[in-house]
């Protein structure tokens, strides 16, 4: 080891190096503000890469290179050797950040389309998009991160704004319950929401914008991008995805042919979102409407080839959509979403409304699991079949802990003395007769289902 080169570097070059180097660590830290996955987002209009930041993370690299090698003492020659031996093997510091910037940079229309949706839902903050004034802050990289990102809705507190938390003057309606739809004519319809986030910051723009996105996106209409269950949803999860976990945020269920989806935001999950779902999108008025014009053309006496061709549409529609009812009915009787789940056991018991196939059959996967025991330490198992959980949780004591049932089902005995003569312990299971455990069962059942 004593043989390997050591640079020697006074106090003066290391302060130098140092400086720098936070000076490459900020420009990157930059590209960040504008990656919504990022725990420092921020938005997406205001930024962008400078022409200049390449150029200048190329003069910055190449400064504390030379610095370094000034501490190695090497000459010419040796130098030389040395740059020759990194350039056969293709390294560049440099190109590989460049690379790193270019990536997490993308400022491309899936981008745009996603923080659009983030603002009408009341995720972000659409007055970072439209306030001239704001300064960009890139954050000291050994800052303690905050608890939400800074682009997030939030209230005095630095959390998750709620309606309350939001200013009379907010210049877009954000849809609290976290519901939205794919109808058009809706107030909740999801390419009108997006138009009113994008004319709010492009205002006379707006027009234009949203017909250079679909260029981009290779796409007729906005609508065509976002209930596609292979584009818009699709890029969703891709971003939304890292190694085998796959966490997304906005859930389309759909009826069996994707002829009407309801939107659900994941932070906005309760055990009554279903049936808002029911009562506000797909009886009222969705379902109504429908039954009302397949009433309206039976009653004719005589219709056009048209007109039969349109009720036989309209009566396979009727069905399908009552069909749609139905199973979200089925599920909101036991369906209690808890976020400490996570998103792929929330999401299982739902499986046959994704209408992404890929995403469709991870969640038949995963509910196959549940019913089987695989995830007797989640919520939504406990709150599903509460007697086998209860029971997996007598014989396994981190399923009692999840459950806050370890006062219930366990108990802490002496368990012989340690070498200084003291007394050790250890968890073991209540010597509980079944009677005594099926009481257990009753009591801590109530309200499960």
């Amino acid at each position: 080891m004593a043989n390997i080169p050591f640079p020697q570097l006074n106090d003066v070059q290391l302060k130098k190096i140092g400086n720098i180097t936070l000076k490459i660590v900020k420009s990157i830290q930059a590209t960040s503000l504008r990656n919504e996955t990022s725990p420092i987002f921020e938005s997406y209009k205001k930024f962008g890469l400078s022409p200049d930041i390449r150029k200048d993370l190329n003069n910055s690299i190449e400064e504390i290179n030379r610095l370094v090698t000034s501490g190695f003492n090497l000459g010419k020659s040796e130098l030389s050797e040395a740059k020759k031996f990194l350039k056969q093997r293709g390294f560049s510091l440099v190109k590989a950040i460049q690379r790193k910037i270019i990536k997490d940079l993308a400022f491309d229309a899936k981008s745009l389309i996603s923080y659009y949706f983030g603002l009408i839902i009341g995720r972000w903050n659409i007055t970072f998009s439209t306030d001239e004034n704001r300064s960009v802050k890139v954050p000291n990289p050994f800052d303690q991160l905050l608890h939400c990102p800074t682009g997030m809705l939030q209230n005095a507190n630095g959390l998750p704004a709620n309606p309350k938390d939001v200013p009379a003057d907010y210049p877009l309606r954000i849809s609290w319950s976290g519901i939205i739809v794919d109808d058009e004519g809706h107030i909740e319809d999801i390419v009108t929401r997006v138009r009113e986030a994008i004319e709010v910051i492009w205002n006379d723009k707006a027009e234009e914008i949203e017909q250079e996105t679909c260029e981009i996106l290779g796409v007729r209409s906005l609508r065509e991008y976002l209930t596609n269950p292979i584009k818009f949803f699709a890029d969703h999860l891709k971003r939304y995805s890292k190694s085998r976990r796959q966490a997304p945020i906005y859930w389309p269920l759909s009826t069996a042919s994707g002829s009407y989806t309801l939107w659900l935001n994941y932070h906005r999950l309760t055990d009554q979102t279903l049936y808002t779902c029911i009562n506000d999108f797909v009886e009222e008025p969705k379902l109504k409407q429908i039954s009302e014009a397949v009433a309206e053309l039976s009653r004719k006496a005589s219709r056009s080839l048209q007109e039969e061709k349109k009720l036989e549409k309209l009566a396979d529609l009727e069905i399908e959509i009552k069909d749609f009812r139905d199973e979200l009915l089925r599920i909101a009787e036991f369906w209690k979403p808890n976020q400490n789940d996570g998103v792929q056991i929330t999401a299982a018991p739902l499986w046959k409304l994704f209408q992404h196939k890929p995403w469709q059959k991870k969640l038949k996967e995963t509910w196959k699991k549940l019913e089987e025991g695989d995830y007797d330490w989640s919520h939504l198992a406990y709150s599903i079949w509460p007697d086998r959980v209860i029971r997996a949780s007598h014989k396994d004591r981190s399923y009692a802990i999840a459950h806050d049932l370890e006062s219930d089902l366990w108990e802490e005995i002496e368990n012989g003395t340690d070498r200084q003569g003291n007394p050790k312990y250890k968890w073991v299971p209540k010597d509980l007769s079944e009677q005594a455990l099926k009481a257990i069962i009753m009591e801590k059942s109530k309200g499960k289902t």
